[in-house]
């Protein structure tokens, strides 16, 4: 035996060390590209829904702040705008601010439900029927001018 050489235990444990630190390199790769695909169809989804807000002529959060609360999906606006559970969410939320036995219903602003039914129609259209047959039962105007 030369110093050179290395007795076969030694290279095994080389080439699976090597194995094992290319499937975690491999690995990780893949998850990069995947996670790397999904924020641009999410940017790209985003940069639609603030183009659609700023021709409507309502106020449109950053690019990246829409990309991060809704993904690519739409998140919980795009779950089920028709349930029960998220009509109440909104109609709670058209509310007069107090808590408890203060509260009380309002006259809804037009513009947040303008700007959720474009939310809507920009990531799942196939629901905004749905919404827009809510926003039936609730008393809006224009109050945010």
């Amino acid at each position: 035996m030369t110093t050179g050489d290395a007795p076969d235990r030694k290279r095994r444990w080389i080439y699976l060390t090597a194995a094992g630190l290319l499937v975690v390199f491999a690995l990780t790769g893949l998850f990069t590209f995947t996670e790397i695909r999904e924020n641009s169809r999410a940017h790209a989804k985003a940069e639609q829904l603030h183009n659609n807000l700023l021709v409507a002529g309502l106020p449109a959060p950053a690019v990246g702040v829409i990309a991060n609360a809704l993904g690519d999906d739409g998140g919980s606006v795009c779950q089920d705008p028709g349930a029960p559970l998220i009509r109440a969410k909104y109609q709670a939320s058209i509310t007069n601010g107090a808590a408890g036995p203060g509260r009380r219903p309002v006259i809804g602003p037009r513009d947040t439900t303008e700007a959720v039914a474009l939310t809507i129609a920009t990531y799942c259209p196939d629901r905004l029927p749905d919404y827009l047959s809510h926003l039936d039962t609730l008393k809006l105007d224009d109050t945010t001018k």
